[in-house]
């Protein structure tokens, strides 16, 4: 045969081919369409808009269109649940014909799911346990791996006093996409307070058509931000953790590590921050219950319970918690509190306290406010000239104040305190050493470190005991002005200055009144 002849012969196959290829795409790309939104519609219970859908064989076989939407069919006043600007697949010969896509990209992809109808809240069933019902649908719609980038999830609240959770998602992969069974996704999405980025994984569905917040998700996640994007605070946050449940309410756990944890404002040091978690998260507006989270700053152990809740129009968190500690150090506190090293003071810690961090655009430290109690024991000043005073207070309290053996004398202070506007107020504080007891109330400004306390000095001695020589015997005549209240001297002090440079006077007019 000659050349000629062969290339008409391949042309007249061309032709017939192409003849050919135009039939079936004009039976197979309605075919498909329909079959497509048949699914859809039978599986996320949606009425479906398709507006542009065609079908190639050439040179793969493939499918491309835009304008897809799905709407809740018993509720179509609601956003769309699904709306996707454009598509493209590919297929196998076979699966063309089947409606199961090898590979889909969506761009504009937006998931909105709406609140519950019911207002029952269905208990959390570990993945697993389900009781599967088999699917009505007899459709052979599949999608192999589906991509989409710069989608949008958002999900709307129950409570309209409450703004939506949005999520933005710039990489997002789901495997085995049916609708009917579990999926597995992977997605990579920004987080907008503290700004950082998300990376997780798991799977999900199958997809509840009828409460689509019902629809089951489980997986890991890994989590990476700035806290220096919230006012007050900074440090490089890294967390990690598991969660499981429905789009609805989310059990999560894992553990958060910020190794250099710091108030910038205060110009203090920074410390380790570690926690572990667990918390129950409300998906339709991302309040969260946290029970409970354990927390160590450095050497010290907190134990915190309580709530991160949202308010519409509001930007950000409000964050209440119910704190305590038996096992905190003071020069933890103090580190991460006060400028200067070392620390003031050291000692072991008792806390309780409620903590509430209100939204707003002011600093951390402006906007914190607590309320509680603390106990500090064993507690000794770093500064030997402080120390020093504390030493001779205790030997002039027990009316030994040449006794040099009474040294380094702990103390133990009691206080119930509040915090606001970056200034703590204590009150009924009892300070107390060997012989001596010390009852105060004031203030200390955190910034500035400045104190302002005033308050009565009880000593066991009598006021000539705590003196030597000729003060001793100058003294006591006076000794009765000074008993009162049961205690061998009672005087009436105000402490000013610095917590690192403290200045104690005696209120010689308060003393002899007995106020």
């Amino acid at each position: 045969m000659s050349r000629n002849r062969v290339l008409l012969v391949l042309a007249a196959i061309v032709l017939v081919l192409a003849a050919a290829s135009s039939v079936i795409i004009a039976r197979l790309g309605p075919r498909l369409r329909a079959e497509v939104v048949r699914a859809l519609e039978s599986r996320m219970d949606a009425a479906v808009t398709l507006e542009a859908f065609e079908a190639h064989l050439w040179p793969r076989p493939g499918v491309s269109g835009g304008g897809l939407t799905l709407r809740h069919r018993q509720r179509p006043d609601l956003q769309p649940l699904v709306s996707v600007r454009q598509f493209s697949g590919d297929a196998s010969w076979r699966g063309i014909f089947q409606a199961r896509l090898n590979a889909v990209a969506l761009d504009g992809l937006e998931v909105t799911i709406p609140p519950r109808r019911r207002q029952d809240m269905p208990s959390l069933v570990p993945r697993g346990n389900e009781i599967e019902e088999p699917p009505t649908d007899r459709s052979s719609f599949a999608i192999a791996r589906l991509t989409a980038t710069n989608a949008r999830l958002s999900i709307l609240p129950r409570n309209p006093a409450k703004d939506p959770m949005i999520f933005d998602i710039f990489a997002l992969e789901i495997l085995d996409l049916t609708l009917l069974a579990p999926s597995q996704f992977t997605a990579s999405l920004t987080n907008p307070v503290p700004v950082g980025y998300i990376e997780t994984s798991g799977r999900f569905g199958p997809w509840n058509g009828e409460e689509p917040s019902e629809t089951p998700v489980d997986g890991r996640f890994r989590f990476d931000a700035d806290l220096g994007s919230i006012k007050g605070i900074a440090g490089a946050l890294h967390a990690a953790g598991d969660f499981d449940g429905i789009i609805d309410r989310i059990a999560v756990s894992g553990t958060t590590d910020t190794p250099d944890f710091r108030i910038p404002k205060l110009k203090a040091a920074a410390l380790p921050l570690a926690t572990r978690f667990r918390a129950i998260v409300d998906g339709t507006n991302g309040d969260v219950q946290l029970d409970p989270v354990e927390a160590r700053l450095a050497k010290s152990r907190f134990v915190a319970k309580g709530f991160v809740v949202g308010t519409k129009g509001i930007k950000g968190k409000r964050v209440l918690l119910d704190v305590t500690s038996k096992d905190a150090r003071m020069e933890d506190i103090l580190r991460l509190t006060v400028r200067g090293q070392p620390p003031a003071m050291t000692g072991a810690v008792t806390l309780t306290t409620s903590f509430d961090l209100p939204q707003g655009s002011q600093d951390v430290i402006d906007k914190l406010r607590l309320s509680g109690s603390v106990t500090i024991a064993n507690a000794q000043f770093a500064s030997d000239s402080v120390q020093g005073k504390v030493d001779e207070l205790s030997r002039r309290a027990q009316g030994r104040p040449t006794d040099e053996g009474v040294a380094r004398v702990p103390s133990t202070i009691h206080a119930g305190f509040t915090m606001a506007r970056g200034t703590i107020s204590l009150n009924n504080i009892a300070y107390s050493v060997d012989g001596a007891t010390v009852d105060l109330a004031g203030a200390y400004a955190l910034e500035s470190g400045v104190l302002d306390f005033t308050g009565t000095v009880r000593l066991a001695a009598s006021a000539s005991e705590t003196q030597t020589g000729l003060r001793h015997f100058l003294l006591r005549p006076f000794d009765p002005l000074f008993r009162k209240g049961g205690a061998g001297t009672r005087l009436a002090v105000r402490i000013v200055g610095t917590v690192d440079q403290p200045k104690i006077g005696l209120d010689l007019g308060r003393t002899l009144k007995g106020r």
